[in-house]
């Protein structure tokens, strides 16, 4: 359905046309190992013993990045529109096929231009792997760009950025059940979308998130798959705004002009994962990203009741995840937890 080899052909060739290459040499190996033990003594979570050679550190280029993530994003897509095309004309997945493949090169295009940044937990839906080390990307010359762009320090956006991915390797590595966790949730509410719509509708509404990350998938969600997209929504706002709240106030001791950086990316917001945009933009997720701010308020609320430790109470186990409500008043979530 989706000519992947097109898709690469299309998103390379779109970024290609603004690409610019590094500037100078950063020690990204050295800036990690920094941020590493900071993070681990606010937080109290403590990175296991990784594999000989340690985490897959890549330095790419904007292409590589693509096909890394054309790999992933194949895994995701391919089962849900091969589900729906059985029993479907040839003419509509031919055009479908058409159109598909090229906003996916499109948008992998854009996104390719945007990342500065991204910690792979691997293959959600592979559960096998889930206690494997994740990858850490550092695109330095979309990061030189950006810098540029938003006038600060070059040095200090690296180690900015790659304070953020360590937070998430904090979590994903500390924690692996996580991982097992949005794999699951992911699952049950993607794939019985192509069973319920068929391919042509399937088709209109990949067509429709892709250009505009509109609700219209949502909005013929079934009760079980609404409760798993409430599911990830809170989920993916703890992750995000506990990974906040920690750089926030490691950052301010680690990383020089941290406050005005902080700034300036809350406005850009260009860290946030590419292959998580185009999920949310494919499902409807990206309707609520208010909630991520929601999720740093319901950390700082927490932490300043109950400090980390009871704040850490979150990754102990799924059933600790704070709801949707509970984020929004993170009182109902300690009292759910009970008195620390």
């Amino acid at each position: 359905m989706i000519s992947w080899g097109a898709a690469r052909t299309i998103a390379v060739t779109l970024a290609s046309r603004t690409e610019r290459g590094p500037a100078g040499d950063f020690d990204y190996a050295g800036a990690i190992r920094t941020t590493i033990d900071p993070l681990s003594a606010f937080t109290g979570i403590e990175l296991p013993q990784g594999p000989p050679g340690g985490r897959q550190l890549r330095i790419a280029n904007r292409a590589e990045w693509i096909d890394f993530n054309i790999e992933g994003f194949g895994r995701l897509m391919d089962p849900v529109v091969q589900r729906a095309a059985a029993g479907a004309g040839e003419l509509t997945w031919a055009v479908g096929g058409v159109t598909l493949t090229a906003q996916v090169g499109l948008l992998l295009g854009f996104l390719s231009s945007r990342v500065l940044g991204q910690y792979d937990t691997g293959p959600l839906l592979t559960p096998s792997r889930a206690e494997e080390p994740g990858k850490v990307f550092f695109l330095d010359g979309n990061i030189v760009s950006a810098a540029g762009r938003l006038r600060v320090p070059v040095d200090g956006l690296r180690l900015w950025i790659v304070l953020h991915e360590m937070t998430h390797a904090l979590q994903f590595e500390g924690y692996p059940w996580l991982r097992r966790h949005l794999g699951e949730l992911l699952e049950s509410l993607i794939s019985p979308l192509a069973d319920r719509l068929g391919l042509r509708e399937t088709l209109r509404r990949l067509s429709g998130n892709l250009k505009t990350g509109g609700r219209s998938v949502e909005l013929l969600m079934s009760r079980s798959q609404r409760e798993s997209f409430d599911r990830m929504q809170a989920t993916m706002s703890v992750i995000e705004g506990y990974s906040d709240y920690v750089m926030h106030n490691v950052g301010k001791g680690l990383v020089p002009h941290y406050e005005d950086l902080k700034e300036r990316m809350a406005r850009s917001r260009a860290h946030r994962p590419p292959l998580e945009t185009a999920v949310f933009r494919l499902t409807g997720l990206d309707v609520k990203l208010e909630q991520y701010r929601l999720g740093e308020r319901f950390a700082d609320a927490v932490a300043r009741r109950q400090e980390m430790e009871g704040l850490n109470r979150i990754w102990e186990r799924p059933e600790n995840l704070p709801s949707l409500e509970e984020v929004r008043d993170p009182g109902l979530w300690m009292s759910r937890l009970g008195a620390y």
